[in-house]
């Protein structure tokens, strides 16, 4: 709530851009608001609201340079975008890492734009609902990565990925995946994909999430690959012919204006699954432990 203090200010939109400096614009523009948001200035406050219009009424920038600076501060967790109303300044700021990409490791959807079908299949066992604080051993990192109280209920939601070329009649399973979601921040998400999985075999968390958030922008914190095992709950999972084969770990975590809101492990069998890294950094984890 914004004190009655804040809301009697006149709000000051002077960011002090400077065309001699070497940053660009772009930069500054960028820097100078995140520094009126942190220090509390008036017109920057938790709940205020920002255009790029009045923004560039005030300083000697292009809208459609603001346009760029006001994507950037939504990705880095300062604003929060509004339908046909601007943004508005967030409060709390989500706590994000410094390396966000749009680049969205969707299965299913990767599936789709190269002609491969794509099946789920729940674990069952492995699904439903737990708190924050049952969130042990090697997934105590999970209430830490999305931001969430002891108390907080996460979403589970554990699947075998089978793939196959569109005309094949043999379905191959390709992965294992486990995804957390803070259940108070996507309601229903748990419901909709047990419904969906079972009743057509496909799902997408990233569809469900752009559902349930239909005016935010999404992005993924660096991936984590390694070779960290399975736990044996899940590895009961693979096909007899498949276990005790090294599959490779992704983790990654999906941010939006609400915070982070998906903590997601995939295993990969890595006879059937290529990842296409691209710029995607990956490093060695001596870090991970086998889940008891």
């Amino acid at each position: 709530m914004r004190s009655s203090e804040g809301s009697m200010a006149t709000p000051d939109y002077g960011l002090d851009l400077d065309r001699s400096q070497p940053q660009t614009l772009r930069e500054q523009a960028r820097q100078a608001i995140e520094r009126a948001i942190r220090s509390g200035r008036a017109g920057f406050r938790a709940g205020d609201r920002l255009s790029t219009l009045e923004l560039a009424r005030q300083n000697a920038i292009h809208r459609n340079t603001l346009a760029a600076v006001m994507a950037d501060l939504v990705r880095l967790g300062y604003l929060r975008r509004l339908p046909n109303k601007g943004f508005e300044v967030v409060d709390p700021a989500p706590e994000r890492p410094p390396l966000l990409t749009r680049h969205i490791l969707s299965l299913t959807e990767v599936a789709e734009r190269s002609g491969v079908e794509t099946r789920s299949e729940l674990i069952a066992a492995e699904c439903g609902m737990r708190r924050a604080a049952d969130l042990a051993g090697p997934l105590a990192r999970v209430p830490r990565e999305l931001a969430l109280a002891p108390g907080d209920p996460v979403a589970v939601l554990a699947r075998r990925r089978f793939m196959k070329a569109r005309g094949a009649d043999r379905w191959d399973i390709v992965a294992i995946e486990q995804s957390f979601i803070p259940a108070g921040r996507v309601p229903g998400f748990l419901e909709a994909a047990v419904r969906a999985i079972e009743a057509e075999g496909r799902f997408s968390v990233y569809r469900q999430l752009r559902r349930t958030f239909p005016n935010d922008d999404f992005f993924k914190a660096h991936y984590e690959i390694s070779l960290a095992p399975l736990p044996e709950a899940l590895a009961a999972a693979w096909l007899p012919a498949d276990r005790g084969l090294p599959p490779m770990c992704v983790v990654a975590i999906t941010y939006c204006a609400e915070g982070p809101v998906e903590f997601t492990r995939t295993w990969f069998d890595t006879r059937r699954a290529v990842l296409v890294a691209g710029s995607l950094e990956v490093r060695l984890s001596g870090e991970s432990s086998a889940e008891e």
